[in-house]
C-alpha cells in the first residue's frame, strides 16, 4: 500500500507554490516584455537614424554623378578654368584630373598644386587602371591622396578618350552622420566601401588613414554577411572591445555598407533599475500571497476537519450527531448534502432489500429456465430450471458445469456465447438420456460486485417437432403438385406412344405395314420413351433431400422450375415473361429455393384458374441492388383481399377449399427464405397495365443476401 499524503499539506504546497510561481512567472515575462520593448525602440531609433544617412549618401552621390554629366557635356580639350570653377565652388571636390588615353596628366585644378604636375604618369593608379572598354566609371577604395596626404575617394569616368578623375572629400557627409550619438556621446554610424574597409568612422578617424577593414570581423559575419539590410544583430567589435546591437544598409549605387549601432551592453543597463523594481515588487507579492494563502487554508483546513469528522459518522452508522456550520457557504451547503445523503442511504437500503425479494420472486415465478453462471459454472437457478433438469434442488446444480448438459455439436457454439452478451440462439441439452431442443440467450449481471452471466432457456422441442411435421407436410402437398406435373408431362407422350402401337398393330392385322413404316413408329416410340425417362430425371432432382449449401444461378433454378411446370402452365394458358440479369448467383440450399419458386408459381396458377380473364400471365425478374438478390414474381390473378394479405405466411392459412390446399406451402417457403437463407419476403398487391389493358394482381418480393454464409448446425 502507497504511503498516504495529508490533503492539508498538499493544498497549503498547492497554494503556496502557486502563488510564488504566478508571481516569478508574471515577473520574468515582464522583464522579457520590457526588454523586447526596449529593443523595439532601439531598432525604430536606428532605423530612422539609418533612412536619413542613407538618404543624405544618395542626395550625395548624385550631386556627384550630376557633375560627371557636366563635365562631359561642357568639358572640350583643355579648359583649366571651368575644372576650377567647379573645384571652388563644390566643397565635397578637392580635385579634379584629366588623363589622356595613356594615364598622363593633361589638365588638372586642385585647391593645392603640391606634389602634381601636367605629364605626371597616373596609368598606375586604381581610378585609372580599373576603367576599360566596358566600364565607364569607377568608384574607388579608400586611398591617401598625394595632393593633401588625407584619405580620399575618387570618382572616374571617361570623356571620349579623356579620363577625368574627381577626387571627393566625405566632409559632408561625415558632419552629416556626427550629428548622430548615442545618450554616452558615442558616434553610431560608421561606412564601409564594398571590400569593408571603413571610409567614414567619427568615432576613431585615424582608422580611416588606416584604411582598416573589418570585412573578416562580426560584423559582417554576423550582420551584414547573414542578415538582410534593415534587420538586426548583436555582435563583438574588436575596435571598441564590446557588444554591439545594431542594423546596416547597402548604397546600391556604390555598394558600400552603412552601419549604425550602439553597445548592447548599455542597453542592459538601462534595465537594470527597472528590473531591481521588479524584483522588490515580486518579494512583496510573495510574501503578501503566504500570508493570505496560510490565512484562508487556515479556515479552509477547519471546514475540512468538520466535514471529515461528519463523513466518518455516517460511514459508522452514527447518525445522530450535529454538525457545525462552517464560515463558507459551500461547505455548508455540503454538509446539509450529507445529512441528506443519509436520509437517502436510509431509504435506498430499504429500496434495495424489497428490490431484491422482488427479484427473487420474479426469478422463481417466471415460466423461462433461468440460470446464473460463472463462465458455465452454475451460482443459481430458478426451480423452473431444477425441474427442467430433473433435480430435487438447485443444491445439486449450483457448482456443476452447464456444459455437461450440452451435446456435444453445441459445445463450442456456447463457449463463444459465454464471452458476449447474445440474441436467441437454438441449441440440444441432453437430460437422462433424453434430448430437448431450447432456445437460449445471455446478457451480463452484476451480482454482489461480480460480473456475471444470466442465461434463459425456452423448452422448445415441441415446436421443433411441429416444425418438422409442417416440413414433412409441405413436402408431401409438394409431391402431389409434382405428380400433378408429371401426369401433365406425360399426357402427351403417352398418348403419342399409344397411338403408335395401336397404329402399328392395325396395319400389321392388315398386312399392310412396310419396313420403313415400322422403324419410323418404333424411333417415335423410342423418343418420347427417352423423353419420359428423362423427365423422371428433372423430378428426382427436386426431390432429392440434399443440405448442402452451394453457389448456384438464381435465373439457370428459375429456368428449371418453368420447365417442370411447363406442360401445367400451357394446359391452363399461362404465359410466362422473364427479365433477367446476367449472372446472378447466390449461396444457399438449391432444391429448397426450387420449392419455394414452385410454390409461389403454384399459388399463381390457382389464382388465375380461379380467374375468368381470358389472358393470364405471370412475369418473374430478377436483379441485384446493395449486395442482396432480388425476385419478383407478379400475376394478373386479382391479388388477395386486404384483411387477409397479413396472415398468407402462416401455418395452415389457406384462401381454397379443404380440398385443394393444406395452406403450408407460402409458410414453408417464408421459414425456408428468412430462417434458412436470412433473407426477406414481402407480397402485396399491384395495379399494372399490359399492353394498354388494366390488371390487378400480386407482387411476391424474394430479397436474398448474395453472401451470406448460412450456418446448417445453428438452424434446426
Amino acid at each position: 500500500m502507497k504511503n498516504e499524503k495529508s490533503l492539508k499539506k498538499d493544498i497549503l504546497n498547492i497554494l503556496i507554490s502557486f502563488s510564488i510561481f504566478i508571481t516569478i512567472f508574471i515577473s520574468c515575462a515582464s522583464m522579457v516584455n520590457f526588454y523586447f520593448s526596449k529593443l523595439t525602440i532601439v531598432e525604430h531609433n536606428q532605423k530612422q537614424i539609418l533612412y536619413h544617412i542613407e538618404s543624405e549618401v544618395n542626395k550625395y552621390l548624385s550631386k556627384i554623378y550630376d557633375l560627371s554629366i557636366y563635365l562631359k557635356n561642357n568639358y572640350k580639350d583643355t579648359n583649366t578654368m571651368l575644372l576650377k570653377s567647379i573645384v571652388n565652388t563644390n566643397k565635397n571636390i578637392s580635385a579634379i584630373l584629366v588623363l589622356d588615353e595613356n594615364g598622363i596628366i593633361e589638365d588638372f585644378y586642385a585647391l593645392t598644386n603640391l606634389n602634381i604636375y601636367k605629364g605626371f604618369d597616373y596609368s598606375n593608379q586604381e581610378y585609372y587602371s580599373k576603367l576599360n572598354k566596358d566600364k565607364n566609371d569607377y568608384w574607388s577604395n579608400v586611398f591617401l591622396f598625394t595632393i593633401d596626404d588625407e584619405a580620399s575617394l575618387s570618382y572616374s569616368f571617361r570623356i571620349d578618350n579623356k579620363v577625368v578623375v574627381l577626387m571627393i572629400r566625405l566632409t559632408e557627409i561625415a558632419e552629416f552622420i556626427s550629428r548622430f550619438k548615442t545618450q554616452s556621446n558615442i558616434h553610431m554610424t560608421k561606412i564601409f566601401d564594398k571590400n569593408g574597409t571603413l571610409i567614414l568612422n567619427p568615432n576613431n578617424p585615424d582608422l580611416v588613414l588606416q584604411r582598416f577593414n573589418e570585412n573578416r570581423n562580426e560584423v559582417f559575419s554576423k550582420l551584414i554577411n547573414k542578415h538582410l539590410p534593415y534587420n538586426f544583430a548583436i555582435y563583438y567589435s574588436n575596435i571598441v572591445d564590446e557588444n554591439l546591437y545594431g542594423t546596416y544598409t547597402t548604397i546600391e549605387k556604390t555598394s558600400w555598407k552603412i552601419v549604425v549601432s550602439e553597445s548592447y551592453d548599455s542597453i542592459l543597463k538601462s534595465l537594470n533599475g527597472m528590473i531591481l523594481s521588479m524584483f522588490l515588487g515580486m518579494i512583496l507579492f510573495i510574501s503578501l500571497a503566504i500570508f493570505l494563502s496560510l490565512r484562508i487554508s487556515k479556515r479552509v483546513f477547519k471546514s475540512f476537519d468538520e466535514l471529515q469528522r461528519t463523513a466518518i459518522n455516517i460511514t459508522n452508522g452514527n447518525y445522530d450527531i450535529s454538525v457545525n456550520t462552517s464560515y463558507y457557504s459551500e461547505f455548508n451547503i455540503l454538509l446539509n448534502s450529507f445529512n441528506k445523503m443519509k436520509i437517502e442511504i436510509d431509504r435506498r437500503e430499504e429500496s434495495l432489500e424489497s428490490s431484491l425479494n422482488s427479484f427473487k420472486v420474479l426469478f422463481n415465478s417466471t415460466m423461462e429456465i433461468m440460470v446464473i453462471h460463472d463462465r458455465g459454472i452454475c451460482v443459481d437457478a430458478n426451480n423452473v430450471a431444477i425441474k427442467f433438469f430433473h433435480l430435487k434442488n438447485k443444491e445439486e446444480l449450483i457448482g456443476k458445469n452447464l456444459l455437461d448438459f450440452v451435446d456435444e455439436s453445441y459445445k463450442e457454439l456456447l463457449i463463444k456465447n459465454y464471452k458476449k452478451d447474445t440474441t436467441p440462439y437454438e441449441f440440444d441439452v441432453i437430460i437422462k438420456n433424453q434430448k430437448f431442443t431450447c432456445l437460449g440467450q445471455g446478457k451480463f449481471i452484476h451480482l454482489n460486485g461480480k460480473t456475471l452471466k444470466l442465461s434463459t432457456l425456452i423448452d422448445i422441442t415441441e415446436i421443433k417437432d411441429k416444425d418438422r411435421l409442417l416440413a414433412n407436410q409441405s413436402k408431401m402437398a409438394a409431391m402431389g403438385e409434382m405428380i400433378g406435373n408429371i401426369a401433365h408431362q406425360w399426357r402427351q407422350p403417352l398418348s403419342l406412344i399409344s397411338t403408335c402401337a395401336s397404329g402399328i398393330k392395325l396395319e400389321k392385322e392388315y398386312g399392310e405395314i412396310s419396313q420403313e413404316r415400322l422403324n419410323e413408329a418404333l424411333d417415335l416410340i423410342v423418343e418420347n420413351t427417352q423423353y419420359l425417362s428423362k423427365t423422371i430425371d428433372d423430378f428426382r432432382n427436386y426431390f432429392k433431400a440434399d443440405k448442402k449449401l452451394e453457389d448456384f444461378c438464381v435465373n439457370e433454378s428459375i429456368e428449371k422450375v418453368l420447365k417442370l411446370l411447363k406442360s401445367s402452365l400451357d394446359n391452363h394458358n399461362i404465359k410466362i415473361s422473364a427479365n433477367y440479369e446476367d449472372d446472378l448467383k447466390i449461396n444457399a440450399y438449391p432444391n429448397e429455393f426450387l420449392q419455394v419458386i414452385i410454390n409461389i408459381l403454384n399459388n399463381s396458377k390457382d389464382a388465375l384458374i380461379n380467374t375468368e380473364i381470358d389472358e393470364r400471365f405471370v412475369n418473374i425478374k430478377t436483379y441485384k441492388k446493395n449486395e442482396n438478390c432480388f425476385i419478383e414474381i407478379s400475376d394478373n390473378g386479382g391479388g388477395i383481399e386486404e384483411s387477409i394479405i397479413s396472415k398468407v405466411f402462416e401455418p395452415y392459412f389457406t384462401t381454397k377449399h379443404q380440398s385443394q390446399g393444406t395452406g403450408i406451402g407460402l409458410y414453408m417457403s417464408h421459414q425456408i427464405i428468412v430462417e434458412h437463407m436470412k433473407g426477406k419476403i414481402f407480397m402485396k398487391n399491384i395495379d399494372f397495365l399490359n399492353n394498354e389493358n388494366k390488371y390487378k394482381g400480386c407482387l411476391v418480393t424474394l430479397e436474398i443476401p448474395i453472401n451470406e454464409k448460412v450456418i446448417l448446425d445453428f438452424h434446426i
